[in-house]
């Protein structure tokens, strides 16, 4: 048999792509390793962008609504920016993500739960797919196989060396310790090179982890989430053992192809992460619909081209995802002056809230802060200085 579309992992990307293309009539057909609900270590917080994208309501897996963040530098000098309006929605993405694929399956596509997929290989008119029980044949691929995706590493040719590590535990906590903690997020800069720690409430428990990138971490992730969770007084007293460790394909090349031939990548498998703070869960769930628009409008055409694809990403995704890489340059590198401009201008991060919303450009958010930085540059550095001094003594 011949299907218009196989999608391959079920995602928030390859989920969100099969129910949009089962929506439009085309014969679907989605594979994914794993059997849902399964466990998928994640901060699991959603931008307020998420909600904007979704044609449905997800407010039934929703754990905790977020207000804002408590900035720290070295679990010291709390540094609360709490919003009026809500900034995100804290999940469990076992619960999220097996929303997404119930929503796939109402639509109408044929969902293989735990049959992954082991290759490709494109021929004259279709695509064959090899899965660990079978072969398969369609029109076109949509590879949304996450982190270390085949179709990304192999017909796409992304680099698997250029992500970030991250480890996590979900520890459940009762209502009498996670309820100080609800409605905002605690982020602690400078305790790992290049990345940072976080604490995310959820229903009765919270989830506690760290990410950097991997090449500045050097195999030592497990040393930097211990001393985190050591010098932390919000953990004090819990018993840490459950740790997951995942790899996180940030955005590195506003130049990538994100389709070939017959073959496209959605999510984490184009690479198409925040390279700031990690967030992929809007851009997977964004280009999993841009994906099903144009596959839909051209799987019917004599010659099939989905070329576009790569022009509708790099006009609508891969301006916001630059700025967020400059951005993760400059906080990275400069992790103390981060918190210096913080502390000293926090009306700025209302302003990067309302890019989280989708009221503001990550473009005009990343030019803002820079002309900043330029007009009082003397003044930022004594500050800087000053955090210096007041840290080590």
């Amino acid at each position: 048999m011949l299907y218009d579309v196989i999608v391959s992992g079920l995602g928030p990307g390859g989920a969100t792509a099969a129910y949009e293309l089962a929506l439009k009539g085309l014969n679907v057909l989605a594979f994914d390793k794993e059997k849902f609900p399964r466990y998928k270590p994640c901060g699991g917080c959603l931008s307020l962008k998420v909600e904007r994208a979704l044609p449905f309501d997800f407010k039934g897996v929703v754990e905790d609504t977020i207000y804002g963040v408590v900035f720290s530098f070295k679990s010291k000098r709390r540094l609360p920016i709490i919003s009026g309006k809500p900034v995100g929605y804290n999940v469990t993405r076992d619960r999220f993500d097996n929303l997404l694929k119930e929503k796939a399956t109402g639509a109408g596509a044929i969902i293989r739960e735990g049959e992954k997929v082991t290759g490709i290989e494109e021929c004259e008119g279709y695509v064959t797919v090899k899965t660990s029980r079978g072969e398969y044949k369609a029109k076109v691929v949509i590879g949304a196989d996450g982190a270390n995706s085949i179709i990304g590493r192999e017909v796409l040719g992304f680099n698997p060396k250029m992500c970030a590590v991250a480890v996590e535990a979900e520890l459940p906590l009762g209502e009498e310790k996670s309820g100080p903690l609800r409605g905002r997020l605690i982020m602690d800069f400078g305790c790992i090179p290049h990345g940072y720690a976080w604490i995310f409430p959820k229903n009765n428990n919270i989830s506690v982890g760290i990410a950097g990138h991997t090449d500045k971490v050097k195999g030592r992730i497990k040393r930097y989430f211990q001393n985190f969770v050591k010098r932390e007084k919000a953990l004090a007293g819990l018993d840490i053992r459950d740790v997951h460790g995942w790899s996180i394909p940030y955005f590195y090349d506003e130049k990538k192809k994100v389709a070939k031939g017959r073959v496209l990548a959605v999510g984490d498998a184009a690479h198409l992460v925040d390279p700031f703070l990690g967030e992929g869960i809007y851009y997977a769930i964004r280009s999993g619909q841009l994906a099903a628009k144009v596959v839909s409008e051209r799987i019917h055409s004599a010659r099939i081209d989905i070329s576009a694809y790569n022009e509708v990403i790099e006009k609508e995704l891969y301006p916001a995802l630059n700025a967020a890489y400059k951005m993760g340059n400059l906080v990275y590198n400069y992790p103390r002056l981060w918190y210096t401009i913080l502390r000293t201008a926090p009306h700025l991060m209302e302003r990067y809230y309302n890019v989280i919303r989708g009221e503001e450009s990550y473009e005009n958010f990343y030019a803002e802060l820079i002309s900043k930085i330029k007009a009082k540059p003397w003044k930022l550095a004594v500050r800087w200085l000053k955090g210096v001094l007041a840290t080590r003594g």
